[in-house]
C-alpha cells in the first residue's frame, strides 16, 4: 500500500543527533502503516551518508543526497522526492512523541489542500539554562497562540521544524525560496505566500515533537546575525512585511536602543565590552545557569547581533516606526 505521509528530514553535520532521533522516528513510522522517511543529506561531511547507508535495509527510508545548498533547497529535494499525498517536516533534532504520525495522517485524511503545524517541546536531557528555557517558553507561548478559538495565522507562525502540508498545495505555491540559504525566514517567506492563496492552516497540540536543542550560546548569537540578514532579504521580497518585522520598528528600553546602535555602527567603541559580556554569558550558559537577569542579557546581546545582521546584509534607511509589538517573536 502506498505510503499517505512523506516524512522529510533535513540534516548537515548531525550524524550523532540524528542516530538519536533517527530510530524514534522510524518506530513511529512503522507503526503508522502508511509513512516513510526521506532524509536530505544535504552535503554533510560527518560521516552521516555512511551511518544512514547501514539503514537502507529498513523499507520505510529513503535517503537523498545533494551538495550543501542550505535548508530551504533541502526542503525541496526532499519534497520532490515524497511519493505521498502530504509532507509532514521533521528538524533532524526532533524525536516525536507517540502518536505524532498518526495525528498528522489524520488530518490530512480528507479531501482538499491544507497546512498543519504541529507542538514543540524540549527532549528530556537536554541541559536547562537560561537559553535552553528561552526555547521552552517560546514554544509553550506559539502552542497557547495558536490554540486558541478562532485565531488567524500570521507569516510569522509558519514554523516548518514541525509541519505537515499537501504536497500538491506545496508545489503549487512553488516550494521554499533557495535564495534563503543562511539561517532564518525561508519558513516565514513560504508562510506569507501560503497566506496570501488562502492555504487552509491548523495547528495539533497533541502531536509533539521533541527538540534535543543542542546550540551554544555562541552559535545562537551567530545566528541572531543570520536573523537580521534573512530580515532585511524578506522585506526587499515583501515590502507589505515590513511593519511586522523588528527592521522597521524602534526598540522601546534604552538599553535595546544602545544596541541598535552598536549594532548598526561600523566602529563601534563599545565593542570590547560588549565581547566580553558575550564570552561572560556563554560560559555561564555552558555551566546551565538560569535567571531573569540573565535571560534579559541575552536579549540584549541577541538585539545587538541581529542589527550587526542588518548592517552586514546592506544596512536599514528607513525611519523606525514607534515602538510597537514586531511579529509574533522567533528563537533564533
Amino acid at each position: 500500500m502506498a505510503p499517505r505521509l512523506s516524512v522529510v528530514v533535513p540534516t548537515y553535520d548531525r550524524r550523532t543527533l540524528l542516530a538519536r532521533t533517527l530510530p524514534v522516528l522510524l518506530r513511529e513510522v512503522r507503526a503508522s502503516g502508511r509513512a516513510e522517511v526521506i532524509v536530505v543529506v544535504d552535503g554533510s561531511r560527518d560521516g552521516t551518508l555512511e551511518m544512514l547507508h547501514g539503514l537502507v535495509d529498513d523499507s520505510t527510508l529513503r535517503v537523498v543526497s545533494q551538495e550543501n545548498r542550505g535548508l530551504a533547497a533541502a526542503r525541496n529535494r526532499g519534497a520532490a522526492a515524497a511519493s505521498s499525498e502530504a509532507v509532514l517536516f521533521l528538524d533532524d533534532d526532533m524525536i516525536p512523541r507517540a502518536g505524532l504520525i498518526a495525528a498528522h495522517l489524520e488530518a490530512h485524511a480528507g479531501s482538499g489542500e491544507r497546512v498543519v503545524f504541529g507542538a514543540l517541546a524540549l527532549a528530556d536531557g537536554v541541559r536547562r539554562s537560561f537559553l535552553k528555557m528561552g526555547v521552552k517558553h517560546w514554544g509553550d507561548e506559539v502552542s497557547a497562540r495558536l490554540s486558541a478559538p478562532g485565531y488567524r495565522f500570521r507569516f510569522d507562525d509558519c514554523h516548518f521544524g514541525h509541519a505537515s502540508i499537501t504536497r500538491r498545495l506545496l508545489l503549487g505555491a512553488g516550494g521554499f525560496d533557495e535564495t534563503f540559504v543562511r539561517f532564518g525566514n525561508e519558513d516565514y517567506e513560504l508562510g506569507w505566500r501560503l497566506i496570501q492563496r488562502g492555504a487552509e492552516m491548523s495547528f495539533l497540540p497533541d502531536a509533539v515533537a521533541c527538540q534535543i536543542y543542542d546550540k551554544t550560546f555562541t552559535r545562537w548569537l551567530r545566528d541572531c546575525a543570520c536573523v537580521g540578514m534573512a530580515d532585511r532579504i524578506l522585506v526587499e521580497k515583501h515590502p507589505a512585511l515590513a511593519a511586522d518585522l523588528r527592521l522597521t520598528t524602534g526598540p522601546a528600553h534604552p538599553l535595546k536602543r544602545l544596541a541598535r546602535l552598536s549594532g548598526l555602527a561600523a566602529l563601534d567603541p563599545l565593542s570590547p565590552i560588549w565581547g566580553l559580556t558575550e564570552l561572560g554569558l556563554a560560559t555561564l550558559e555552558r555551566l546551565g545557569a538560569r535567571g531573569e537577569v540573565l535571560c534579559k542579557a541575552q536579549s540584549l546581546l541577541g538585539e545587538r547581533r541581529y542589527w550587526q545582521g542588518v548592517r552586514q546584509a546592506g544596512g536599514w534607511s528607513t525611519t523606525p516606526l514607534e515602538s510597537s509589538p514586531a511579529g509574533q517573536g522567533r528563537v533564533a
